[in-house]
């Protein structure tokens, strides 16, 4: 990439989040082979069952999204919310989109803004493109747990390497 152009902090925020989704559909694809006791199970010992973390996933992306909008805290999804991976994948695609029509109108001011919300009766405060690393980053950690599960399960999703994506998306 010799005389290529470096990319922008949101470039590579949003390059994090296709990353992210991609990802996420290749383990969507693999977890559909899974019956609905597999996919309720807890496989790994400290995790999640298959279902209830694609579940928090969701959840988790939605309310740190929120957050970084300074909007209201959606409430927590349950697995009653996403009870099929169908369902999962359809709240995944209608987040993936909100999330990058939102990081595609940011410019450097609205990413160097802190952003303030209230846990546990506490203000906390991060940079806004600290808030969205830290959930791209918090994906990362529950999708490598899903690819173990489903890899414990016979249903390896395959090479789910940042690289490879970079090369496929020809990044």
């Amino acid at each position: 990439m010799t005389g290529a152009a470096l990319p922008t902090v949101r470039g590579i925020i949003a390059d994090l989040y296709a990353y992210g989704a991609w990802a996420s559909e290749r383990l969507l694809a693999r977890a559909e082979h899974l019956s609905e006791a597999e996919l309720r199970r807890v496989v790994s010992a400290g995790a999640l069952p298959i279902l209830e973390s694609f579940t928090h996933l969701v959840s988790s992306d939605r309310r740190w999204l929120a957050r970084c909008q300074e909007a209201a805290m959606p409430p927590r999804l349950t697995p009653a919310d996403l009870p099929t991976i169908a369902a999962v994948r359809r709240a995944a695609g209608e987040l993936t989109e909100a999330r990058r029509r939102y990081i595609d109108g940011l410019d450097d001011a609205a990413l160097g803004a802190p952003v303030r919300w209230q846990d546990e009766g506490e203000t906390r405060t991060l940079l806004r493109w600290q808030g969205l690393v830290q959930s791209a980053n918090h994906g990362m950690q529950h999708r490598s747990e899903i690819a173990a599960m489903l890899t414990d399960l016979g249903h390896s999703p395959g090479d789910l390497d940042f690289g490879l994506w970079c090369r496929t998306a020809r990044r």
